[in-house]
């Protein structure tokens, strides 16, 4: 069984603030820290974790900066309460941002190694490594992460055994999500070229775009465009689309009471259905049910969540 030890997490963010409230606990495998803080600025961020690492934002919009990982840099994404940023174990990540002066986030860093015994009979090639991911929406992992949160003040060796059950989701989730995400790697096509397709892509997600015509937007052939696209971000470019038209459609889910078909049909969907059960497999949970969350506030309280108090 775990036992409580209470220790504090390797600091990764620097800035000027005018107070710190911080709550930790640890579960041998397993740091957690719900830090609050008011009066902030410009935050720096620079570290190479040896463990795996899951924010969850509680309070406070991030803004505008700008990240590098492993050397490369990386799309800033804005961020809002219940949005996730996950790094995995030996990534290096380093930036800056600048949000909301009232912040606060729940971390979650994990020993590489746990989860072995876990997955011990499941075969290797149905565990592909996670990918870092700055900025993402996540029913099932936010929730995961909220109920680590809510163990907080449970010192009984059952709250343990609830605290390795959130983990076994947030990884199958992560795990899950690792075939769509758009993971940073090495080689690839040029950052210029690359944001020549994604600006392309971004400007009408209507738009069925071509291979043929994507390739001849950077002077590629298309094998090469393929695999070059997809050194580059984790995916091949229909995969990427689909992504980017869910991430909008989470902006206007969140910012409209359009009706779901007409978010589908803006958002390059052919009807709502389709568009309903891509969401789901994406984000892990229903149009409906992300627009009501936002609806109620996502840092509001709901059964098994953590709640957020003023410093």
């Amino acid at each position: 069984m775990m036992d409580e030890v209470i220790a504090r997490q390797p600091t990764f963010k620097e800035g000027v603030c005018q107070s710190v409230s911080r709550r930790t606990r640890t579960w041998v495998d397993v740091q957690a820290e719900i830090v609050q803080r008011t009066g902030l600025g410009k935050e720096e961020t620079s570290v190479v974790s040896e463990r795996h690492l899951l924010l969850l934002n509680l309070k406070g919009d991030s803004e505008q900066g700008q990240y590098w990982l492993d050397g490369r840099r990386a799309e800033f994404i804005r961020r809002r309460p219940g949005s996730l940023l996950f790094i995995p174990a030996g990534c290096a990540w380093h930036g800056w941002e600048i949000g909301a002066s009232r912040a606060a986030y729940l971390s979650i860093s994990i020993d590489p190694s746990w989860g072995s015994q876990t997955y011990a009979d499941t075969q290797r090639s149905a565990l592909p490594s996670v990918a870092p991911e700055l900025g993402f929406d996540d029913e099932i992992i936010m929730q995961a992460a909220r109920g680590i949160g809510a163990e907080f003040d449970d010192a009984s060796p059952l709250g343990a055994m609830v605290v390795e059950g959130y983990l076994t989701t947030i990884f199958a989730q992560l795990v899950r999500r690792t075939r769509h995400v758009r993971s940073v790697k090495k080689g690839g096509m040029s950052t210029s070229k690359l944001n020549r397709i994604i600006e392309l892509i971004d400007a009408d997600l209507t738009a069925d775009l071509t291979l043929d015509q994507l390739a001849q937007v950077v002077g590629f052939s298309v094998p090469h465009l393929c695999r070059a696209f997809r050194q580059s971000v984790g995916c091949p470019p229909h995969t990427f689309t689909i992504r980017r038209r869910i991430e909008r459609s989470q902006v206007y889910l969140r910012d409209t009471r359009l009706p779901l078909t007409d978010i589908a049909l803006m958002c390059g969907f052919g009807n709502s259905s389709h568009f309903s059960n891509t969401f789901r497999r994406i984000v892990g949970t229903t149009p409906f049910a992300y627009r009501e969350r936002w609806a109620l506030g996502p840092s509001s309280p709901v059964p098994n969540c953590l709640p957020v108090h003023e410093p």
